[in-house]
């Protein structure tokens, strides 16, 4: 419950499934999140049983298994979708990802510790980390993280506890993972690349306990974990791995991308962060190449002292020595492959430049792993602060006083955790935006019924990376209709490449010609105050071009949109006199003219 009214501060004054109101803003990832959500359960309700649409970027299509869109979220929320829509449902899983991560890190660490107290702050360094606070700006898909100390439980009962049944971790495991990789394939694969080092750790460490008893539990929870990973991934592996539009280069995780942890960044606040000097936050939101939903690596110096103390104090103390281990190897790792300092980047060559060799590695962003540093930090603290009570009350059973020594390092370390907990806290509320600006009240008109079902549509906004409502539009009508352009990672014309911008639709001067007004002010050289471009023929001649070769059957035009009037000036020009209502300018039935 704690956790449940602590995040009523987060999003404030946006209540959970609110379906006005987003986080982060009604554009760019959380417009095409959304959309996931809302697709994905219309799709299958209609037949479409792929991975595959082209109900954006028409007509290319895009291959959806290749993207972040949590098909089991979509699923198992769809009731919400189905009452209140995606954006409520999408601001509710939203909300739902602080309480749900941190209680399922208490969960975890309650049952390896038997530490209350442990617990409960892991639970708080976990579910409201520096990564939760920054990925919060809009992704949800990395924000929503209750499985991964789940999938760590049943990997340590499968390997090590091994209490029960082997088949029910096994079955318990394949789920988690499944369920990982079906909202995000990024988090499920780091999340087992973790796990399976500090497996690797602990089997080298243990491996005289390795008996037949063990191996054979351990094979008996491994084959219908396996069994289940191929029977529920199989289709959205195939399309990831062998689909049309399949990526075959790295979409983002390239060796020299910008997103990866600076060496300052775990001790230098942010600008999220509700205390710090202002000169030092000026320095930090330059760190992961300024973007603020990846800026989530700061741990703060007080937990990074407690955790370096309890650490060092209780080395000889195997599952501390490898908690700590673990963290300090994500650390290392989400520095990404070269060493940066203080946003200058090094040509020291660190471990995550070998990671990348592996293949489907060079896909991972280093910085995200900054999610595992939070987690193995908040449990090297839990379990220190569980071997410390279990050391006081043996003194006590004994009979025997605590000496001084004892009270003045539980006064240290409460200190500390205090002092850790006050260093995370953020700057509250985190940034939401209202939708009804976005959506025009056109589309809940009787007029927009004019729209032919699966007919295409083409808007301004066109859809576009960091511009995409109009998807928002698609949304509220029910996926009635397909739209021109999107934003989604697409393989590159050029060989092993990839581009998160779809390439322009032919002919390419009309795309232009929207995006340019639509994001910079004035296409090519004419700066943001030059007067609008003239209509000339051929640009009319390319825009009537463009609707008969897509048979696209509308266009529509919102008119709170920047520079609108350019739009409609053209569409003007090649098709007459547009329909006015609801905040929109609409050419409808261009496809019954031809």
């Amino acid at each position: 419950m704690f956790f449940v009214l602590l995040t009523f501060f987060v999003y404030w004054p946006l209540w959970p499934g609110d379906p006005h109101v987003m986080a982060g803003c009604a554009c760019g990832d959380p417009a095409i999140q959304s959309w996931f959500l809302g697709y994905f359960p219309w799709s299958l309700l209609h037949g479409h049983l792929t991975f595959m649409t082209n109900y954006f970027d028409y007509p290319r299509g895009v291959n959806l298994a290749t993207g972040t869109t949590m098909p089991l979220l979509a699923l198992v929320f769809y009731p919400v979708t189905l009452l209140v829509g995606a954006t409520a449902t999408f601001s509710l899983l939203m909300w739902l990802a602080f309480p749900l991560s941190a209680l399922s890190a208490l969960y975890v660490v309650r049952k390896w510790t038997g530490s209350n107290i442990g617990a409960g702050i892991a639970g708080l360094v976990y579910g409201y980390s520096a990564y939760m606070i920054h990925q919060a700006y809009g992704h949800l898909n990395l924000s929503f993280v209750p499985l991964p100390p789940l999938i760590f439980y049943c990997v340590y009962n499968v390997l090590v506890a091994q209490p029960g049944r082997a088949r029910r971790w096994g079955l318990s495991l394949g789920l988690l993972v499944s369920a990982q990789f079906l909202i995000s394939s990024e988090v499920a694969a780091t999340t087992i690349l973790v796990a399976a080092v500090a497996a690797l750790i602990w089997s080298i460490e243990k491996r005289r306990e390795f008996t037949s008893t063990r191996n054979r539990y351990l094979l008996e929870a491994l084959v219908p974990a396996v069994v289940i990973l191929i029977v529920v991934l199989a289709l959205p592996l195939w399309y990831q791995l062998f689909g049309t539009y399949r990526i075959t280069a790295p979409a983002q995780g390239t060796i020299n991308n910008p997103y990866r942890a600076d060496l300052l960044g775990a001790v230098i606040p942010t600008s999220a962060n509700l205390f710090g000097p202002a000169s030092l936050k000026a320095i930090a939101n330059r760190f992961d190449g300024g973007d603020a939903s990846e800026i989530g690596t700061y741990l703060g110096a007080p937990l990074v002292l407690l955790f370096l103390g309890c650490w060092v104090r209780y080395w000889r103390r195997f599952w501390i020595q490898l908690a700590g281990f673990i963290a300090l190897l994500c650390w290392a790792l989400s520095l990404g492959p070269w060493l940066t300092v203080d946003n200058h980047s090094t040509s020291f060559r660190l471990p995550f430049y070998f990671l990348t060799r592996i293949p489907l590695m060079d896909n991972i962003l280093p910085v995200r792993l900054s999610l595992y540093v939070a987690f193995f930090v908040a449990l090297t603290l839990a379990l220190s602060v569980a071997t410390w009570t279990r050391e006081l009350r043996r003194t006590v059973d004994a009979g025997e006083r605590p000496p001084r020594s004892h009270w003045l390092r539980v006064g240290a370390m409460g200190f500390f955790v205090v002092a850790a907990l006050l260093a995370l806290v953020p700057q509250l509320p985190l940034p939401t935006q209202s939708t009804r600006r976005d959506t025009p009240a056109f589309f809940s008109l009787p007029i927009a019924n004019r729209i032919p079902d699966g007919s295409v549509l083409l808007t301004y906004p066109y859809v576009y990376p960091n511009d995409d409502q109009a998807l928002l539009w698609q949304i509220s009508s029910n996926f009635r209709w397909k739209v021109m352009g999107g934003y989604f990672v697409v393989p590159f014309p050029e060989p092993s490449s990839a581009d998160p911008d779809p390439w322009p639709t032919p002919p390419v001067e009309v795309v232009h010609f929207l995006v340019d007004w639509e994001f910079h002010g004035a296409p090519a050289d004419l700066g943001p105050n030059g007067p609008a471009p003239a209509l000339d023929l051929v640009l009319i001649h390319q825009a009537r071009l463009f609707i008969r070769r897509y048979d696209i059957d509308s266009v529509v035009v919102s008119l709170a949109t920047p520079y609108a009037s350019h739009a409609v000036a053209l569409f003007t020009a090649a098709f007459g006199r547009p329909t006015i209502a609801g905040g929109a300018a609409a050419w409808l039935g261009l496809g019954s003219d031809r």
